[in-house]
Parts: C-alpha cells; sequence; structure tokens
C-alpha cells in the first residue's frame, strides 16, 4: 500500500479529531474547502476561516494537531496505514457519500476496492441454520465470480460471510466499529489476519479505540458506502443489518435481501426490505445480473458477463452447483480434509476432540487442557479453514 504524505496525513486526522465522524459539520466544511489544510491555512492567516469556527476550536486546534502527530506515529510504529480522501488507496466510492471518513486505519491491501464489483453482505449475529449457509452459499459464488465481499467483522452472518469468501480463494475486507488492534470480536484475531492476507481490515476508529454501541451505526455506512450493493441475509426489524440497507439505499447503491420464512423473526427484517423495493436474492447470479448490464459490467469477470441471451442463465447453474447447500455428502468433507502446516497446535487438539455430531463449547473444554480463550480462537481457526462448522448456542462439529 502506497503511502500519503505524512503531513497531509495529519491534517485528515487534525480534521477528524477536531469535527467528528460522520457529521454534519465535518461534511458542510469539505464541501466549502478542499481539504484539511485549507482550514488549517485560513487559521494560520486569520482569514475569513475563523468566522466558521468555534472559539473552542480555534483554540484547541494547536493541542488537537499534537495529537493527530501522535496517532499518526503510533499506528506507522503498528504496521498500519493511514489512508485519506487524497491517498491512493482511498477506496473510490466512498469519496461520493455523506460525511464520507476523513482518515482510515487499514491493515491489509485495498486494491481489491478499485478492479472488482464490491458487495456488502451483512446479517444476524444469532442466525439459523439457514441462515448459515444462504451467506455461505452467496459467498463463495460470489468470491468465485471475482467479487470483492465486505462485512463488519461481527460474530454471526458478518463472519460467515468473510470466511466463506476467504475459503473460495476470494478477496474480503472488515469494517471495524473500533480501532482494528482492539480484540473486538473477541477472538477474532486468526479471521482478521486471513483477512490481511487476501484483503483488508480498517476503522475510521484510531488504533486503540474500545467499541462502543454508537461507533456501529456510523460503521454501517462505510460498509454500504465503499460497495456497489448490499446483501442483507437475516435480520430482524431492529437489525443494524437494516441500517446497513438504509444506508446503501440513500447511497444510491443497490439492495438485496434472501427471503427466508414467514415464521422466523430472524426473516421480519428482510422481507420488509423485499416490500421496500430490495431484490429478492436466491443465488449469487440473482446479484451479478443486477450489474451485467450497467456500466459496472466491466468489473464482473468474463464468466458473470451476459454476453448473450443464455449466458447469464449458464452462470446462475453455475452458481448453484458450486455453492448452494445439498444434502448430499461432498468429496472432501471438512471431516476428511488433511489439516494445512500452518495451523496451530492449539487448533490440531481442539480438532481432535470433535466429531460429526455438534458438540457444545463447554464439553469441548471440559475434555481440554486449553484455557478457554485458546480454545475459541482454536475454533475460529478451524472454521476459517472450513474444517468444522458452527452452529447457533457456540456448538460446533467437524
Amino acid at each position: 500500500m502506497g503511502a500519503a504524505p505524512a503531513t497531509d496525513a495529519a491534517e485528515w486526522i487534525w480534521f477528524q479529531l477536531m469535527f467528528g465522524i460522520g457529521t454534519r459539520r465535518s461534511h458542510v466544511l469539505l464541501e466549502y474547502f478542499s481539504s484539511p489544510g485549507d482550514i488549517l491555512e485560513g487559521i494560520k492567516r486569520k482569514n475569513q476561516v475563523l468566522t466558521m469556527l468555534r472559539e473552542e476550536e480555534l483554540i484547541s486546534s494547536d493541542r488537537v494537531m499534537g495529537q493527530a502527530l501522535e496517532i499518526l506515529r503510533r499506528t506507522g510504529r503498528k504496521g498500519c496505514a493511514v489512508v485519506t480522501p487524497d491517498h491512493p488507496d482511498y477506496p473510490p466510492l466512498l469519496k461520493n457519500i455523506f460525511a464520507r471518513p476523513a482518515a482510515l486505519y487499514v491493515k491489509g491491501d485495498l486494491s481489491c476496492l478499485k478492479d472488482s464489483l464490491v458487495i456488502a453482505m451483512v446479517g444476524t449475529r444469532s442466525y439459523t441454520d439457514y441462515g448459515r449457509d444462504a451467506a455461505k452459499a452467496l459467498a463463495s459464488a460470489l468470491a468465485e465470480n471475482g467479487v470483492a465481499v465486505v462485512s463488519g467483522l461481527a460474530k454471526g452472518i458478518d463472519s460467515i460471510c468473510h470466511e466463506a469468501a476467504l475459503g473460495a480463494g476470494g478477496k474480503s475486507v472488515g469494517i471495524l466499529g473500533c480501532g482494528i488492534d482492539v480484540d473486538y470480536p473477541k477472538g477474532s484475531a486468526p479471521l482478521k489476519r486471513a483477512l490481511c492476507q487476501n484483503g483488508a481490515v480498517l476503522s475510521e476508529y484510531p488504533l486503540g479505540f474500545e467499541p462502543m454501541k454508537g461507533n456501529f451505526p456510523m460503521r454501517n455506512r462505510i460498509i454500504s458506502g465503499m460497495s456497489h450493493g448490499t446483501v442483507v441475509v437475516e435480520a430482524d426489524m431492529k437489525s443494524g443489518s437494516i441500517i446497513t440497507a438504509t444506508h446503501a439505499s440513500e447511497q444510491g447503491r443497490e439492495v438485496f435481501a434472501v427471503p427466508g420464512s414467514i415464521f422466523s423473526i430472524r426473516e421480519q427484517g428482510t422481507h420488509r426490505l423485499i416490500k421496500e423495493g430490495a431484490k429478492l436474492t436466491e443465488s449469487a447470479a440473482d446479484i451479478l445480473e443486477e450489474f451485467s448490464g450497467s456500466h459496472f459490467a466491466e468489473l464482473i469477470p468474463a464468466k458473470g458477463r451476459r454476453a448473450g441471451e443464455d449466458s447469464f442463465l449458464a452462470v446462475k447453474q453455475l452458481a448453484l452447483e458450486t455453492a448452494a447447500p445439498t444434502d448430499k455428502p461432498r468429496e472432501n468433507s471438512p471431516g476428511d480434509k488433511r489439516l494445512p502446516e500452518e495451523i496451530s497446535a492449539a487448533a490440531r487438539e481442539v480438532r481432535g476432540l470433535m466429531g460429526q455430531e455438534p458438540a457444545s463449547f463447554d464439553s469441548i473444554a471440559a475434555r481440554c487442557d486449553l484455557a478457554a480463550g485458546d480454545i475459541q480462537t482454536a475454533l475460529t481457526e478451524l472454521e476459517i479453514y472450513g474444517l468444522i462448522r458452527g452452529y447457533p448456542g457456540r456448538r460446533f462439529s467437524l
């Protein structure tokens, strides 16, 4: 990832600290001035900028710049990058959203957001077996068709989508509502490492910033904002996924929703989205179709384009055959896979305690000498490699 001039990055961090994250004030100021540097220059020259800033802002400007420079130094020491709107790696679609992020703290490679169709996938933390299988099917098929999958790294559907995209050999980007170095969600370190190797992890909150409830609605505007479309897999009426879909609609992006049971509370949100105009989505092909005739068509690999009347039907069949859940046993099922050489000793030990029937976390822990945190990390690692399957209620099987 290329490096922006340190002074420019510090100015953007200063702007973020001064005027807040995702605020109307920050949006209005950037609409009026071309860059934070212009505001700083106005303060220095004591011109008309002074009339637009509050007295406390003028008083604190130098102190805040000192904080910005320290954040920049700390970020660099930890091997992370600061990506600002004038940085070549800034996600191109984010430049056009309301209150675009002034600074993104990034580990990994964001280039997949430039040369690919980018689709966000979100859903509930308390998913059903159906939701899990639908998320895996869609994310895997999208990744196989060259689509970059974006999500929020939350436990549940978000993490399942990240893991499925990576498992299919694709690229994925995770957006956090806290510092990217914070252990949140707990036990997500293996997934974060995998994302950094095949995509990136990012946040607009500086390193060390702890998660707070109010951060996540703001984070959701970035998930939808850097994506051409957003897919909601399972969500109740009050789910944060509905907020993400609302952001997507307001940003002029496509919204897709996976239908489910009319008796499930976890489907009420997705069904409402469909009633309000979201595209009912049964396969990755339904998503690719939406872009095959648009100016985004060049971002879809050749096998996903509509070259003729029958070509898209072939893509849909391919998506269904390669990604749809099936009751038939597949070759190389998770229980038969050889363990990768790089898998940790703890993951090997935990896997040796598991069978085909789901076992609870507590029952695994009772037969294992590892600490609870190490067991959770090992389970996450095994899920990333596709060696085990997770179920609601912290249950796992081969």
